[in-house]
């Protein structure tokens, strides 16, 4: 092929090479002869290099040649059929060669050949292997991006809006991918469980305070981890008088349970107290996760709400014997469709159940209510409804009654914090990920309380009414807190206090509560207790025992006697916005080492020059100036670079810190087995099978109605296999209830 000139239109002169320019280093060299290969579409490689002879000490280069990538010829010694590789030779003689300068001390091409003997295209050059390199900015942006649980696929698509185009990218979506796999990820098993116990490490020597443990077995194979976040320790003496404790999320490449201990805040809403990596769900399991949760905090909570799990509840007898336990109603009335779904009467079965178990006066009612249940559809022989019945005092609410639960009946705090990790988390993702998440979690939650701090010392929510009383929760409750008193005050205009009797010192009122119901007009009565003397009260509903809001039948009865302020007693500081609490001034924590420390400067000179540029944009002259001050700048960094004698070229690697950084304890721990799974592999939840067998079955029942069959079981409808109790909880994965427990 006849050798041609590449196009050299739009590279400025001092870019192209010429016999007699010279360098002050070798490396300098290189770099002009690559960044002119890039811009005419071609590359370059270093063909040999000779070295001084007289000095065996040490090799110092005298010459070398840089060479077109293509030089040279190859034949293929397979044949056709059965290469893989393609030829990329075609003998090209493009070259340039350098040599020092003794008594200039520099280098000089000495002879330089610019024509080549195939096509240069630029345009293509930049979708070479060779070029393809993410810069600083990208794999900060990536890093970012995948620590907040930004998909791949989206990043590329900002970073190539970013620069109008893939074509001035420089590098692929693919590219991006191997970043994260190489440098964002442990694909060692063995280095996913030390970086996770070097992330421990690194937060205790940050924060004393911060607490974590780890349980090994006897070959020293991981089991279980538990840590616990400095803020979140400060927040326990607010927070942890009721916890809600949950394992169903599974989402992870070793199978392990992932456990969290969620609260409710001043505001009502969710709370991370601590996270947990449980090596299985058994009894031994549970009491070393409870053992160093009391070790943790140095108290256990009040009260305790979990799934329906027989090892759990042999832990906390244990292990906290002081604490109220019990099940998350929810679960339990969510397998009524698939335990007495195969009922002719099944429709009458679940209205009467519910209705049993919610309305429910008192205990005795309860019982009274359910054998006459029972009896009239039958039900004698099921084996579930006896269980449940013999378990009573741990889901039956009536049970519950005059107990603080901050209206908590269920495990949905816990499930919803899992959902935000299940839009980031799949099946494959590491330990250290969970930690990383858990790191992102806690601080979305701080700044969100954070801001419900700061809306409520901006403003109030108006009154619905002039009573004295309504404007001391005003003062005291948080916006979310008063706005449920409020709704107090607003159904209190529907009771009517219709009779009173006193023993002694004290009256008992019959408050009469009027309500719709499926447009029918209703009435409920509710026995008050009133002390005159003192003003303090206690309704027959029990919703400030359970709930600590202040009921409307008791608002009523304050308005019947003219009462025009609460006892302080019914004011709970639980929910004030007036107390100073210790963990709001704790930040949460985030692992800096995450990123080395050039891509921390990094960021920290773009944030520098953002606020800058930010600044001066608003006029073009200024905007020039700063332009012209960079360009200045950068060449003065330039010549302080050349005056070192070389490169200060920065280790844009970003390979996590392993286990050497850490003590041997951490390097001895060996990754966990993976939990095995019978049949099939586990859906995203723990239950999913149950809720899948649940909608086939109503979606076969809606399609095939069953015959009135007397309350026994229609022979023609196949029931759903039954599991037991620890099946149905601890068999699946992860309630996907996406970013609800962000905006809880």
């Amino acid at each position: 092929m006849a050798l041609q000139l590449p196009d050299h239109t739009g590279i400025p002169l001092d870019e192209i090479p010429y016999i007699g320019l010279r360098f002050v280093s070798l490396q300098r060299a290189q770099e002009f002869y690559a960044n002119y290969a890039k811009k005419v579409g071609f590359v370059t490689r270093i063909r040999n290099t000779n070295f001084d002879k007289t000095r065996k000490d040490s090799k110092i280069p005298v010459n070398q040649s840089l060479h077109c990538s293509r030089e040279g010829y190859r034949e293929s010694r397979v044949k056709a059929a059965t290469r893989v590789k393609r030829i990329t030779t075609a003998g090209c003689k493009a070259r340039m060669y350098v040599m020092l300068d003794r008594q200039k001390d520099n280098w000089m091409v000495s002879k330089l050949e610019l024509k080549h003997t195939h096509p240069c295209s630029a345009k293509q050059a930049v979708h070479y292997t060779e070029y393809k390199e993410l810069t600083m900015h990208a794999k900060c942006v990536i890093q970012n991006n995948d620590e907040a649980g930004i998909r791949p696929n989206k990043t590329y698509l900002a970073l190539t809006n970013e620069v109008g185009g893939s074509s001035n990218l420089g590098y692929s979506e693919k590219d991006e991918r191997n970043f994260i796999t190489s440098n964002l990820r442990c694909a060692d098993e063995n280095a996913d469980v030390k970086e996770m116990i070097s992330y421990f490490m690194r937060m205790k020597d940050i924060n004393p305070n911060f607490f974590y443990a780890v349980d090994v077995d006897e070959v020293n194979q991981f089991k279980s981890a538990l840590w616990v976040d400095t803020r979140c320790r400060a927040s326990y003496e607010y927070y942890g008088d009721v916890v809600s404790f949950d394992t169903t999320y599974r989402r992870n490449k070793h199978g392990l349970p992932f456990a969290s201990f969620v609260g409710v805040n001043h505001h009502g809403k969710s709370t991370l107290l601590r996270c947990t990596l449980m090596g299985n769900e058994e009894i031994c399991c549970f009491e070393w996760v409870f053992k160093q949760w009391l070790r943790c905090m140095g108290s256990s909570p009040q009260a305790i709400i979990t799934g329906q799990c027989k090892s759990m509840f042999g832990a906390i007898k244990n292990v906290l014997p002081d604490t109220h336990h019990r099940w998350c109603i929810w679960y339990i009335m969510k397998k009524i469709p698939h335990k007495l779904g195969g009922y002719a009467r099944y429709k009458e079965i679940d209205d009467r159940m519910h209705g049993t178990v919610w309305n429910a006066r008192s205990v005795k009612s309860f019982k009274k209510d359910w054998s006459a249940f029972i009896v009239e559809f039958n039900l004698e022989r099921n084996r579930w409804l006896s269980d449940l019945y013999d378990e009573r005092r741990m889901w039956v609410p009536i049970y519950f009654q005059g107990k603080f639960w901050v209206g908590m009946r269920s495990t949905q705090r816990s499930e919803s914090m899992h959902a935000f990790y299940g839009g980031y988390l799949h099946f494959k993702s590491g330990l250290i990920q969970f930690v990383h998440e858990y790191d992102n979690v806690l601080g979305n939650k701080e700044q969100k309380e954070l801001e419900d701090d700061a809306a409520d010392a901006k403003g109030v929510v108006p009154c619905s009414s002039s009573t004295t009383i309504e404007r001391q929760f005003q003062r005291e409750y948080t916006t979310s807190k008063f706005r449920e008193e409020q709704q107090e005050f607003r159904k209190k205009g529907d009771c009517l206090v219709r009779g009173a009797t006193h023993e002694g010192n004290l009256f008992y009122l019959i408050v009469k509560e009027q309500y719709i119901l499926y447009r029918e007009p209703r009435s409920w009565n509710n026995i008050v207790e009133f002390d005159p003397l003192t003003h303090k009260i206690r309704c027959e509903c029990n919703m400030f025992a359970s709930r600590g809001i202040l009921c409307c039948h008791c608002l009523d009865v304050y308005f019947y006697y003219g009462v025009d302020r609460v006892p302080s007693c019914y004011v709970l500081p639980r929910w004030s916005k007036n107390v100073q609490r210790k963990h709001t001034f704790i930040k949460s924590s985030h692992d800096e080492k995450r990123s080395d420390e050039s891509h921390n400067l990094f960021r920290r000179l773009c944030t520098h020059f953002f606020n800058v540029a930010q600044e001066f944009i608003t006029c073009e002259e200024e905007a020039a100036m700063l332009n012209s001050g960079l360009d200045e700048l950068r060449a003065k960094l330039v010549d302080y670079r050349v005056n070192l004698g070389s490169r200060s070229v920065p280790n844009t690697d970003n390979n996590m810190v392993t286990q050497s950084d850490t003590a041997c304890v951490a390097s001895d721990i060996q990754s966990p087995s993976k939990v095995a799974t019978k049949g099939r592999p586990r859906l995203k939840k723990l239950g999913s099978e149950l809720d899948t067998s649940i909608k086939r079955y109503m979606r076969r029942k809606k399609n095939n109605p069953p015959q009135e069959n007397n309350g026994a079981i229609n022979p023609n409808i196949v029931a759903v296999p039954a599991l037991s109790t620890n099946e149905s909880h601890g068999n699946g994965g992860f309630l996907s209830l996406l970013h609800s427990f962000l905006h809880s």
